[in-house]
C-alpha cells in the first residue's frame, strides 16, 4: 500500500489539493469543520475473534452490518497563523474528532451446531494536527503535517450456540492507543470558488512511539461445562490513508465538500498475558491461540464517502 500511496500522491499533486485546508486561508483564521461519513468499517477484532474460536473447531462467518452512516466525523477546527515568508504561507494547528458505531451480526458453525452471534462496537479517535503550508504558486499549496492520533475501541458480544454442545457466551474486548503519524496534503484551486484536494497519512509511528492497552475476556457456559479466555497487554498501531475530493464556496467563508476515503489502521497487541481454561483446567492449545490472535497484525479498515462543511472565522 505504501507504493500505491506514493504513486497516488505524485499523480494527485499534479492536479489536486489538501483535505485539511480545503481552500485558501486569508490571514489568521480559525476554520471550523464537521462531516458525515457513509461507508464500511471492519475492525481488527473480527479477525482476532475468528482465530480465537478456530481452535475449538468453530468457524465464524464474516461480520455483517459493516456499512452505515456516521454523524460525528472530522468534527473540529484548524487554526492558521499567517507568516507570508516567501512560499511559507502559514502554520496550522488543529483538532479533529471521529466516532463510529456498528451493530455487528454473524453466524458460526461447529461440528454439530450453529452459533448465533451479535455485538455492539464503537471506534473513537482524535487527531491533533501540526503543520505548515507551502505555496509554490498562487493556486497550488502543499501541507506537510505531523499527526498525534489517540484511538480506542470497545466491543460487547453475546453468543448463543445451538447443538451439541449448546452454550451461552459473552465477549468483551477493549483497545486504546496513541501514535505519531506523518502525512501530507495538497490543494489546487480551479477558480475562486472551487478547490480540488487530497490528503495522505504516509507512515508511523514517528517521534511518538505507538503505545496503548489491549484487553479481551470471553466467557461461555456450556451444557457440559464452562470456558474462559483471557488476554491483556500492550497495543500498538499505525495508519495509512488516502482521501481525495473537492470543495466549493456556497456563501462567503462557508464551503461544502465531498471526499472519497480509504484508511487502514494496522494494529496488534504487544507482550500480552494470555490464558484459556476449559472448566478448571488450563487449555494449552487454547492459550497459545489466544496469544497468537492477540499479537497478529490486523487492519481496522474504513472506506466510504464523506460529506461536510467548513466555516472560516477571521481573527
Amino acid at each position: 500500500m505504501k507504493r500505491s500511496l506514493v504513486f497516488f500522491m505524485i499523480i494527485i499533486s499534479m492536479f489536486t489539493g489538501s483535505a485539511y485546508a480545503q481552500g485558501k486561508v486569508e490571514g489568521n483564521a480559525l476554520r471550523l469543520k464537521g462531516a458525515l461519513f457513509f461507508g464500511s468499517l471492519r475492525t481488527d477484532l473480527e479477525k482476532r475473534n475468528f482465530y480465537g474460536d478456530i481452535v475449538g473447531l468453530e468457524y465464524n462467518q464474516d461480520w455483517q452490518n459493516n456499512r452505515g452512516m456516521t454523524l460525528i466525523n472530522d468534527l473540529g477546527f484548524d487554526y492558521f497563523h499567517s507568516l507570508n515568508a516567501g512560499i511559507l504561507s502559514n502554520v496550522f494547528l488543529g483538532l479533529h474528532l471521529n466516532r463510529f458505531t456498528r451493530g455487528y451480526e454473524w453466524n458460526s458453525y461447529y461440528a454439530s451446531g450453529i452459533g448465533i452471534k451479535e455485538g455492539d462496537y464503537r471506534l473513537l479517535y482524535s487527531d491533533i494536527n501540526l503543520g505548515f503550508t507551502l505555496s509554490p504558486s498562487s493556486n497550488f499549496r502543499i501541507l506537510p503535517k505531523y499527526v498525534i492520533r489517540s484511538m480506542s475501541q470497545s466491543f460487547e458480544g453475546n453468543y448463543l450456540g445451538i447443538g451439541g454442545p449448546s452454550y451461552l457466551g459473552q465477549d468483551t474486548k477493549t483497545t486504546s492507543g496513541t501514535s505519531g503519524l506523518v502525512g501530507v496534503g495538497f490543494e489546487f484551486d480551479l477558480n475562486d470558488r472551487a478547490t480540488l484536494f487530497a490528503d495522505f497519512l504516509l507512515f508511523g509511528p514517528f517521534l511518538l512511539n505507538s503505545s496503548g492497552t489491549y484487553n479481551s475476556e470471553q466467557f461461555r457456559v456450556y451444557n457440559n461445562g464452562i470456558g474462559f479466555n483471557y488476554a491483556n497487554g500492550g497495543y500498538t498501531f499505525y495508519s495509512e490513508k488516502i482521501s481525495v475530493g473537492g470543495s466549493i464556496v456556497v456563501l462567503p467563508k462557508l464551503r461544502l465538500f465531498v471526499s472519497f476515503e480509504r484508511e487502514n489502521m494496522t494494529a496488534k497487541s504487544k507482550s500480552p498475558v494470555a490464558l484459556s481454561f476449559a472448566g478448571d483446567n488450563l487449555d494449552r492449545v487454547g492459550t497459545l491461540m489466544e496469544f497468537v490472535s492477540a499479537t497478529a497484525a490486523h487492519d481496522i479498515t474504513l472506506s466510504g464517502v464523506k460529506f461536510g462543511v467548513t466555516y472560516d472565522l477571521n481573527l
